[in-house]
């Protein structure tokens, strides 16, 4: 059976006229198809990676991160506060960039209690005082110092966290005897 006349010019025609090779345009555009999922991830992890330096492995501003940092082997010896002429009970804790606080563990006995944090780093700190109608500190900047006056009763131990590297051990103790 043969092609109506009309229908075999036609298929003549486009038969000339198609391009032997595929165009460039289309052989680009098939090649970086492929090339899309990957560019893709690698933006994506960007951000990821970008979100863990911002915060760091802290877990964000509340310090309530996934790493636990590993226990100690000896409990560090507390440093107790000294009482002024005024029976308020002073110390000075020092911050730094190596994310510690010392001393680490302060004792005092119950009444009013200056804790006077000196950050000797670059790097901003805010410590927490969880301390029933305790503020904190607020962030404290490289070379910065900022006090908080706190009146205890109750014998205990009170955290003193650093909300932005507590869960990498930037902790510290108020021990009330």
């Amino acid at each position: 059976m043969t092609p109506p006349t009309g229908l075999l010019r036609l298929t003549e025609r486009l038969r000339l006229t198609a391009p032997t090779t595929p165009d460039r345009s289309t052989t680009t555009r098939l090649r970086t198809l492929p090339r899309l999922p990957a560019v893709a991830v690698a933006i994506v992890s960007a951000f990821a990676v970008s979100g863990c330096a911002l915060w760091g492995l802290e877990g964000g501003p509340d310090a309530e991160g996934a790493a636990t940092p590993p226990a100690a082997a000896t409990a560090p010896a507390a440093v107790q506060a000294v009482q002024g002429s005024d029976g308020v009970q002073r110390i000075e804790i020092t911050v730094d960039d190596e994310l510690r606080l010392t001393p680490q563990v302060v004792a005092a006995r119950p009444g009013r209690i200056e804790l006077t944090f000196r950050n000797v780093g670059l790097t901003p700190h805010d410590i927490a005082l969880r301390i029933p109608a305790a503020t904190g500190t607020g962030n404290i900047n490289g070379s910065a110092t900022d006090t908080v006056t706190v009146e205890i009763t109750q014998p205990g131990t009170y955290p003193m966290p650093c909300l932005y590297h507590g869960t990498s051990g930037m902790r510290g103790t108020l021990q009330i005897r």
